[in-house]
């Protein structure tokens, strides 16, 4: 008795203690388990479907979608979204079968409850946003795919919808799926505006291994590490050398100059970050000998991009390291810079491949550890992804959108141009916190948390 009694009584704290904060979020969901979308062909509840249809049947004890819009999916061009697969020509058939497999888990599941996020669209008030896809579903899903046709990489928006269903707009061109997802991870991430994330298997192996406490390290973590909503945009890192809020710095040196109008540098840093084994790091940059001027003006753009920028605060991390409180990890650097500074640094030489750490700096600046070989560039970094994903320990990650796209960070801009950066900034902030679930993240881990361990 006592013991069901502590059940019900947690269950109410944590019932009591979710009531308090809903009003934070337009509408924070508390059924996470066995649950539907709000959206255009969603059932209210899930429940038994014996006859649906085809690829959707997997889900016919307990589906999201009627018999019909089972059918629907299996069809070119069906009633539920008008959606023409064949918008450049035949899609292959082993390439469409994947394409109602998914139409199949987004109408059918009741098990994207913990990815349902709040949204003002006229066809749905919910979406999912970053359902974590296996590795070899992305992976069949591209290789079955990569020779068939498109003209976008996302397909939620952007359509000539004017004959009454999808084609392709005016300027885009048909090419190979390849061409527009180059991998596996850009096919699951990109096409559906990041309803998918794709996941390694190492990853997915480990939600069957998990244990309460686990989680709770991991709800922690996810709490403290991210900054909340509002504190996204127009900011500056809590790190060794950057200003408290950002504002104008008219006389910004050189490669930083284009952050002159809104920095989180001073014009010292800016000035020291031109040089050779500066007061700001003490980081030697011809560690191998003469770094060519072409490769060290990227360094150089790299360096005011982290002191000055303030548009990376989606990607604004905690750490707990001496010189800093706060790193950056993943901003989505574009295509082109990525490919520029690999070309323009190829040819100069390094030891390491993870200029964050394991140097010697017994000297008072970096030096090549003893085993470490200097090589080409292109040795320990043979192509423009390896450069910027590892060279400073994941802080940024090779996009596959290009300069332009509002999707992607410059590394650096022309000062006489606006900040490209803003956009890109505000759209992956409103990505990631656009309904304040942010802030109802620790409630979720909360009840997650009490269902583990009531159940095990």
């Amino acid at each position: 008795m006592a013991w069901q009694m502590t059940q019900l009584l947690l269950l109410a704290l944590v019932a009591a203690a979710w009531g308090a904060q809903a009003p934070r979020t337009p509408r924070a969901r508390t059924d996470l388990l066995n649950v539907c979308m709000d959206a255009k062909h969603h059932k209210a509840e899930p429940g038994p479907e014996d006859s649906l249809h085809e690829q959707c049947s997997p889900w016919r004890k307990n589906a999201c979608c009627s018999v019909n819009t089972s059918i629907e999916a299996h069809k070119d061009i069906s009633y539920l979204y008008r959606f023409n697969w064949d918008h450049c020509g035949k899609m292959e058939p082993a390439c469409k079968r994947h394409f109602i497999q998914d139409t199949c888990l987004y109408e059918c599941s009741p098990n994207l409850g913990p990815w349902i996020r709040e949204v003002n669209q006229r066809w749905r008030k919910e979406r999912v946003l970053g359902v974590p896809l296996c590795k070899e579903d992305c992976q069949s899903w591209w290789e079955d795919c990569r020779t068939s046709y498109t003209c976008k990489s996302n397909w939620h928006k952007g359509w000539n919808w004017t004959s009454g269903y999808n084609q392709c707009p005016v300027k885009a061109a048909c090419h190979r799926f390849d061409f527009y997802f180059p991998t596996p991870a850009a096919l699951c991430n990109e096409i559906w505006s990041h309803s998918y994330k794709e996941i390694g298997s190492s990853e997915t192996g480990m939600a069957w291994k998990i244990t309460p406490l686990l989680c709770l390290l991991v709800c922690v973590a996810a709490v403290g590490a991210a900054r909340p909503g509002t504190q996204l945009l127009n900011v500056c890192m809590n790190a060794r050398y950057h200003k408290e809020k950002p504002g104008p710095e008219d006389k910004l040196h050189g490669q930083c100059s284009p952050w002159k109008k809104n920095a989180c540098c001073f014009v010292n840093t800016s000035i020291e970050a031109h040089k050779d084994i500066s007061s700001l790091y003490r980081f030697d940059w011809d560690h191998c000998g003469k770094m060519e001027p072409a490769c060290k003006r990227h360094f150089i753009q790299d360096t005011c991009l982290y002191e000055c920028s303030p548009n990376l605060g989606p990607w604004i991390r905690e750490v707990n390291q001496s010189w800093r409180k706060e790193r950056i990890l993943n901003v989505p650097l574009c295509k082109e810079d990525c490919q520029s500074w690999w070309e323009d640094c190829r040819t100069s030489y390094t030891c390491k491949s993870n200029w964050h750490r394991g140097w010697d700096w017994t000297s008072g600046y970096n030096q090549c550890p003893v085993k470490a070989a200097c090589h080409r560039f292109d040795f320990y970094f043979p192509t423009p992804a390896a450069l910027c994903n590892e060279i400073w320990s994941h802080s940024y990650k090779a996009s596959n959108y290009s300069r332009g796209s509002g999707r992607c960070i410059q590394m650096w801009f022309d000062p006489i141009l606006d900040n490209p950066n803003e956009e890109v900034a505000r759209f992956y902030a409103e990505s990631m916190n656009g309904a304040g679930l942010h802030e109802a993240w620790p409630l979720r881990c909360g009840l997650l948390l009490l269902l583990l361990w009531l159940l095990s």
